[in-house]
């Protein structure tokens, strides 16, 4: 649990949202289970993704130029695997089911055992089945996100 509370003050304090003009706000106060308990795949995207992905889910964010690896852009996965969203492949990515490890570094935290001890003093079987949910409300938030072939 410590280890949960010291990334989310260190690590996933930076809540981005994005503007009109694309432009990334910087959160002061630490993210906290509270803040995610009961939140939409826009904010959990926001909060934990939009660092290193950008508010548009582009690859852009202002962290991205920290990492050793090019962030994905995240809005052609469906472009990319032939016009179908590739949602397990997603969530595998998300819950760290599937890593790929290159030079020796994840850059991206493996969000399902965070999810797993957000929520103090309940069950395994509770936090399983909140981390599922957090897990597919990111999903379908970037599912949304896709650049169609019509656009």
């Amino acid at each position: 649990m410590k280890f949960l509370q010291l990334l989310l003050v260190a690590g996933v304090t930076v809540l981005c949202t994005g503007t009109a003009f694309g432009e990334v706000a910087i959160r002061q106060s630490p993210l906290t289970w509270q803040h995610v308990e009961n939140a939409d795949g826009d904010v959990l995207f926001n909060s934990l993704c939009a660092a290193c992905h950008g508010a548009g889910a582009k690859g852009d964010g202002p962290a991205a130029s920290a990492l050793d690896r090019v962030v994905p852009d995240l809005t052609v996965l469906a472009t990319n695997s032939d016009g179908g969203y590739p949602y397990q492949r997603v969530r595998r990515t998300i819950s760290g089911e599937y890593r790929s490890i290159q030079h020796g570094t994840i850059d991206m935290p493996i969000w399902g055992q965070e999810f797993m001890y957000i929520l103090p003093g309940r069950t395994s079987f509770q936090r399983e089945a909140y981390a599922r949910r957090l897990i597919h409300a990111l999903n379908e938030h970037i599912e949304n996100m896709q650049v169609r072939g019509d656009q």
